[in-house]
């Protein structure tokens, strides 16, 4: 697990879910063959799985630090297509075939119902002016997004418990808060 999806982890858990990284769901998918009927597995991997009560969370993590950051130009319905696109990184957001798979999947294998099934993006970086255009389209999609400061707040409150929590994330930002590093 990269180590900002252990971050978004540890949010994810203190919302209260089981989470588990990098979970892979093999799709069947027609290839574009013009010749003949041809049907390929490819393994399409999920960052984080989170599950409690009747929820099962599906999430992508992009931090983007050091880097333009997460932009509109990603999304299909919402990109400029006469500009350079870059949807392969957020395929499960821009293929509804491949969605609806995943989801399937993810429900048959978890035990849910697919409307119990949730898509989240978690998100370190926004490139200049596109967070608002991206949260708004990709929550009219039913995708929830967690922005930064989210998981900043989930990860400070979450060290402000009592309670002991051994998780090098947790302590990190503990021993920040202890030694007067950390501006809340």
């Amino acid at each position: 697990m990269e180590s900002f999806e252990h971050v978004c982890k540890v949010a994810l858990e203190a919302e209260g879910f089981v989470v588990t990284g990098n979970v892979k769901f093999l799709v069947r998918r027609l290839t574009r063959k013009a010749s003949r009927e041809e049907w390929q597995t490819h393994g399409y991997e999920v960052d984080l799985v989170g599950t409690r009560n009747e929820e099962l969370v599906l999430a992508s993590v992009k931090s983007f630090f050091g880097s333009r950051g997460v932009n509109s130009q990603s999304f299909k319905g919402l990109a400029d297509e006469s500009k350079h696109c870059d949807f392969g990184g957020y395929k499960l957001f821009n293929d509804s075939e491949l969605r609806d798979h995943v989801v399937e999947l993810a429900a048959t294998r978890y035990g849910f119902a697919v409307d119990q099934v949730k898509l989240r993006l978690y998100v370190g970086r926004f490139a200049g002016g596109h967070e608002e255009r991206v949260i708004e389209h990709l929550q009219g999609m039913g995708v929830r997004v967690e922005t930064l400061e989210k998981i900043v707040d989930s990860l400070i409150e979450t060290a402000q418990r009592r309670t002991y929590t051994d998780d090098p994330v947790v302590m990190t930002v503990k021993a920040l808060a202890e030694a007067g590093r950390l501006c809340t």
